[in-house]
């Protein structure tokens, strides 16, 4: 039981680093062009605002419109 319990938490220690190599492999071909936090703040905002509009206004284009006289 209690070798049972050792190999499972030395291969899940092996996946881990495979994942966390994984990870740093894809930062690092992305470049250093990450955005920052207010860059991400700013882009959850606006995601939200649009939610919010479409669930009070629907997906309908044309009431988004403006009538000319």
């Amino acid at each position: 039981m209690t070798y049972d319990h050792s190999s499972a938490n030395i291969h899940r220690a092996d996946l881990d680093r495979e994942i966390d190599t994984i990870r740093n492999e894809r930062l690092i071909a992305a470049g250093t062009d990450q955005p920052g936090l207010v860059e991400r703040a700013r882009r959850g905002t606006g995601r939200v605002l649009i939610s919010a509009g479409t669930a009070l206004i629907g997906r309908d284009s044309a009431s988004l419109r403006t009538h000319r006289a």
